[in-house]
């Protein structure tokens, strides 16, 4: 899980968000509301990149027009195979990990890429002991 995620109002133009992607070298940002702090939608470089190919004025539409909602979302205390089921049962490659209605973090498919050899190292530790039972 990453802990520091970028969030941005639904005002917020497509081709601002383009440069967050290229300066921060990330792959989404959670809308929220100014005021509350809640999780209106999400938006990936896939919809930054969709919106290039259908011809939009990428500096004056708003995320708010195409962002991804409603957002599928963890709780921290959830296991990263159920993450991960989330994942694959909602087609979604972003999973922003909420906690009392708190943005605490976001899981990729990146990050389930990197735990991917600790998790097979376990599980043939784990089936080492057992065949030395």
């Amino acid at each position: 899980m990453t802990q520091d995620v970028r969030t941005i109002t639904k005002e917020t133009t497509a081709s601002t968000i383009a440069r967050v992607f290229a300066e921060d070298d990330i792959g989404s940002v959670v809308v929220t509301s100014p005021e509350t702090k809640d999780i209106l939608g999400i938006v990936t470089k896939s919809d930054i990149m969709h919106q290039v190919a259908v011809d939009a004025d990428i500096s004056s539409i708003s995320v708010g027009s195409f962002m991804s909602t409603p957002v599928v979302t963890v709780t921290s205390d959830k296991s990263i195979r159920e993450a991960a089921a989330l994942m694959r049962e909602h087609s979604v490659q972003h999973l922003p990990v909420v906690d009392d209605d708190e943005l605490v973090g976001i899981l990729t498919t990146t990050n389930l890429a990197h735990y991917l050899p600790r998790l097979r190292r376990n599980i043939l530790r784990s089936r080492d002991e057992l065949s030395n039972q």
